[in-house]
């Protein structure tokens, strides 16, 4: 293989993942600020504003997964057993989180539907956010293999990171929606994105000290 190849393939994923964490994270930051509209013009109003793009978003997902797997199969072998269950986590809640954002336009009662799109981003932001975690701590490899344990990615600083995420998606839906929309439903989204701001930068603060804390007792 030309050196080349896995610099141009590690350059298109690392640039598929930031487009989906811009493009898809105001997405998903509208459903995590959905439970906190005042009443159902304003949700349909948040729903509007994203029809347009929100599907397309999510291509950027594929793409940095699907290049993972054809590019770099052993790091995909290594990386999947080791996050499944936030990986599949993930999934189930885009596929709720799709349903519900197609049927609600058309469905008479939307209350179920409207628990369903913002639990499901809730709940895919979170477990993003724990992927990451479980990146950053790392993940023990033995021979080429991954050799840990099923639930070695549930550490405080993986499930802070998924509240960081969670924040950090609410701050891009906040001023999405400043942005793109107005009148009554543009002026709270300020009085959102302060406080998401804030937990955006101190919950992983406090998750690294945490981690510290433990590397250290780990190894006395």
């Amino acid at each position: 293989m030309e050196w080349y190849l896995p610099v141009i393939w590690a350059a298109l994923i690392g640039t598929a993942v930031v487009m989906y964490v811009i493009l898809d994270g105001f997405d998903l930051g509208i459903g995590i600020l959905f439970p906190f509209a005042r009443n159902e013009t304003e949700r349909g109003q948040m729903m509007r504003s994203v029809a347009p793009f929100w599907d397309g978003n999510e291509t950027w997902l594929v793409l940095g997964g699907g290049g993972l797997w054809v590019a770099f199969p052993r790091a995909y072998a290594v990386v999947m057993p080791a996050l499944y269950l936030p990986v599949i986590v993930m999934l189930l809640s885009l596929v709720f989180r799709g349903v519900a954002f197609e049927f609600r336009t058309v469905s008479r009662s939307k209350t179920w539907l409207s628990v369903a799109f913002a639990a499901g981003s809730t709940l895919a932001a979170f477990s993003q956010g724990v992927i990451l975690g479980g990146l950053i701590e790392g993940i023990p490899v033995r021979d080429g293999a991954f050799s840990g344990g099923s639930f070695d990615w549930a550490t405080p600083f993986a499930f802070l990171c998924g509240l960081s995420l969670i924040a950090g998606y609410g701050l891009l839906g906040a001023t999405w929606l400043i942005m793109k929309t107005e009148g009554a439903i543009a002026r709270p989204q300020g009085e959102f994105s302060g406080p998401c701001e804030i937990s955006r930068v101190n919950v992983p603060v406090v998750g690294s000290k945490m981690s510290l804390l433990m590397c250290v007792a780990r190894f006395r």
